[in-house]
């Protein structure tokens, strides 16, 4: 009942925003679109739910990014690689539980809502999600292999209670090996999960009810170990683009709004959709999984694409 309702609310939102016109330009496209055919196709930096990133393609004139062709599908991936920069950041931090943050080496998550690391550890890999850049206040800590590299937590402040715990039967970290993580923090719910794929192998979960701003990252290790980390530093912060699909209406019924046509050429990643926590309805292109598509949970923040019709 209550897909039905968000999917008639994005139908009424698609009906009656009104979208301001936009200058073009001689591609007749508007400024930071860019043309491909018929339509011209913004990639954007931020990031927003579904129906927001809806909302903004809206206000342009424009909506989501429709993928019916192989052709459409290619310029897309194109067109994030040539709009990307992309470098690996490297930090090394001692057995001394001293936080060193993320905007000391250029990485800014403010605005965002997620980000993903590798580290390398034999334990007690520390991770703080700050309002501001100090660890004392306002900032959740986690955990990861912590407790002989037997356990993760999250707790709502340094060294405070454990708002979550996860137990892992394989170690989490790895003295010799880099082990891959992300975290995000939308809606004040912090999870954390294994992996570059951010949403997918979550392991921890928590939904602060008296949640601060994340503007602030920092990493540390300590009670026996020291760490090596690897961060990307890249345009576009998670890699993940809203699409015009989803399955709002009827499960496992993809189709593109607003038209309301059924999906013909896809392109799912392997074991995708496949509907996770049964909360993943609608659609996103992943430049983590070679542009492949998959399904995640409407109320993520993720970035996105539109797509409108050229000027003439």
């Amino acid at each position: 009942m209550m897909l039905l309702v968000y999917f008639w609310f994005v139908l009424f939102l698609i009906a009656k925003l009104q979208a301001q016109p936009s200058p073009v330009d001689a591609n007749g496209c508007p400024s930071g679109f860019k043309p491909h055919k018929e339509m011209c196709y913004f990639a954007s930096k931020s990031e927003a739910n579904w129906a927001s990133a809806l909302g903004y393609c809206q206000s342009v004139e424009g909506t989501l990014a429709t993928v019916k062709s192989l052709d459409v599908q290619t310029f897309l991936s194109g067109l994030i690689t040539s709009g990307n920069t992309n470098s690996t950041l490297t930090l090394s931090t001692g057995n001394d539980y001293v936080y060193h943050y993320l905007i000391d080496m250029g990485i800014d998550v403010m605005g965002h809502k997620s980000f993903t690391f590798d580290v390398m550890a034999c334990n007690d890999a520390h991770i703080a999600l700050s309002r501001d850049k100090n660890d004392a206040a306002n900032t959740y800590e986690i955990v990861i292999g912590g407790w002989a590299d037997s356990q993760s937590v999250i707790r709502d402040c340094k060294q405070c209670a454990h708002m979550d715990t996860a137990a892992h039967q394989n170690h989490p970290v790895d003295c010799t090996q880099y082990r891959p993580f992300w975290i995000s923090w939308t809606d004040n719910i912090i999870k954390v999960g294994t992996g570059h794929d951010v949403g997918k192998n979550r392991f921890l979960l928590w939904n602060d009810t008296s949640p601060h701003d994340v503007n602030y990252v920092a990493v540390a290790t300590g009670f026996g170990a020291t760490g090596k980390w690897k961060f990307e530093k890249s345009s576009y912060m998670p890699g993940q683009f809203w699409l015009a699909g989803s399955d709002l209406a009827l499960e496992q019924q993809w189709m593109w709004l607003p038209d309301q046509s059924m999906f013909d050429y896809t392109n799912w990643a392997s074991g995708e959709p496949d509907n996770l926590y049964n909360r993943q309805h609608c659609a996103l292109m992943d430049s983590t999984r070679s542009y492949h598509w998959v399904d995640e949970d409407c109320e993520e923040s993720r970035n996105f694409i539109c797509q409108i019709e050229k000027n003439g």
